[in-house]
């Protein structure tokens, strides 16, 4: 399915987009921008498109690597306990796909 069509009567809010953290002010702080001018227009733009990143990049490689390593050989290791002792209540970690990504936060 086209990301067009799934967004086709998707409303966004841009109060957090349509704003500029302005440094030399007398109080550094937020500052408006209108939708109608150029910076608006190009701040939207910049939103829609695949350029923008949340929370900037996702974790390294490697680190993803280790952390669904430990998940996996914990849970591995439950399985196998229960296996040898049906009796023993095994309490398996699941995680979610990003969640390397959280605990690199």
């Amino acid at each position: 399915m086209a990301r067009t069509f799934r967004r086709k009567q998707q409303r966004h809010e841009y109060r957090w987009v349509l704003r500029q953290f302005e440094p030399r002010l007398p109080y550094p702080g937020w500052i408006r921008i209108d939708a109608q001018t150029t910076a608006g227009r190009r701040a939207i733009a910049l939103f829609h498109s695949d350029k923008t990143v949340t929370m900037n990049a996702p974790a390294p490689r490697w680190f993803r690597k280790v952390f669904d390593h430990r998940i996996r050989t914990v849970n591995d290791r439950m399985f196998r306990r229960w296996l040898a002792d049906p009796s023993f209540d095994p309490v398996f970690l699941a995680w979610h796909k990003h969640g390397a990504n959280w605990a690199w936060w």
